[in-house]
């Protein structure tokens, strides 16, 4: 499996060579272009309007291509023409990236209609960017087109414990990646390049961010642009640094950060928990809680969201989900989850927070 991707300044032509050796010893190379049913179409003045958007950043811009772009996505192709990149300097140098062929305005491709976006990824210089820096933008977009979802400004993706240096490979090649904390994406506007005019209509650029496990649990129990906010004061080019140390860990930062979650609440009405529940003959239901890191993920989960009157919905891959309902009433069980009414001055919701609180390892509700 190849990851280095090609790089060239210019836009190469797709070609398949072919080297045979004659009885006498000589070689022969014959030279064939593909050419698919269906080729993607590309906007030239798009491209170049992209290009000179770079390069008022930082010169010379590369373009990481993948071999198989001339292919519509629809056919198998790749989900983006190329991913541009440039060295930006200053105080803090570090590489842009930029997916061209994305939006419509570039590759004008129907399914792409009312597309009128590309995506970004900053990393500091000295970083090491090959092979899962372009792989990874190019990966998120696939998974945009083929689940017809898409990431949006504010938006938050778990990676599932997974590093994003990681994740556009198969696990079989993990090892060869380098190592990361950073498991969650942030999708903000893009802070040096937030839009470009084309002739083709204005592109806007939305940048794609790491963010490690203990910034990731205060993202999802409180709000993901609360959270770019607080980071914006600390890192305005909105890096990221795959071996950088968590900013929750600054104590200045994370004072900050939880003194606006208590006020405000949480943003967030589901997320992902370990937490499980089963129920027994007499009809109790038996909740086993999580302890250290993730047992103060749910607490500041349910505290944000209950304890402001708003429903929460703890899903978890150990079982069915938990609906903390402040309007419902009681214990709830049903085949689809549970559902715990309401508020946190009574009732199992507050059974749950005070096991929590106490650092028990079940509560049982009734």
């Amino acid at each position: 499996m190849a990851f280095l991707p090609f790089f060239s300044k210019k836009k190469p032509v797709d070609v398949e060579q072919q080297v045979t050796k004659g009885a006498d010893g000589s070689m022969t190379v014959r030279t064939s272009f593909a050419v698919p049913e269906t080729t993607r179409p590309v906007n030239s003045d798009s491209v170049e309007a992209l290009d000179a958007a770079l390069a008022k950043l930082g010169g010379n811009v590369m373009h990481a291509i993948d071999p198989r772009r001339i292919i519509s996505f629809d056919q198998g192709g790749p989900p983006v023409w190329s991913v541009g990149m440039v060295e930006v300097a200053g105080p803090t140098p570090y590489t842009l990236l930029v997916t061209y062929g994305f939006s419509h305005a570039l590759s004008p491709e129907p399914f792409r209609e009312g597309v009128m976006h590309e995506y970004s990824l900053a990393v500091p210089k000295g970083t090491p960017l090959s092979p899962w820096a372009d792989a990874f933008l190019r990966h998120q977009t696939r998974y945009i087109l083929t689940q017809g979802a898409d990431i949006r400004v504010n938006d938050c993706i778990p990676l599932r414990g997974v590093p994003m240096t990681r994740v556009p490979f198969q696990p079989e090649h993990h090892a060869a990646m380098p190592d990361s904390a950073l498991i969650g994406v942030l999708c903000a506007e893009d802070p040096v390049l937030p839009a470009v005019q084309t002739p083709h209509g204005t592109i806007a650029i939305r940048r794609l961010l790491g963010i490690d496990g203990l910034e990731l649990d205060r993202v999802e129990t409180w709000s993901p642009a609360g959270f770019l906010t607080a980071l914006r004061t600390v890192d305005p080019l909105l890096l990221s640094d795959i071996r950088r140390a968590s900013f929750m860990k600054v104590p200045a930062f994370a004072d900050a950060v939880n003194a606006r979650a208590t006020e405000e609440g949480s943003t967030m009405d589901a997320a992902l928990f370990d937490v499980r529940w089963t129920l027994d003959d007499t009809g109790a239901v038996h909740v086993e809680l999580p302890q250290g890191q993730a047992a103060k993920r749910l607490l500041d989960g349910v505290q944000g969201r209950v304890g402001f009157g708003r429903r929460l919905a703890a899903f978890s891959m150990r079982g069915p989900p938990i609906l903390f309902e402040p309007s419902a009433k009681g214990v709830q069980p049903t085949r689809q989850g549970l559902v715990l009414g309401g508020g946190l001055s009574s009732g199992p919701a507050l059974a749950l927070v005070t096991a929590l609180r106490g650092g028990e390892r079940a509560v049982v509700l009734r």
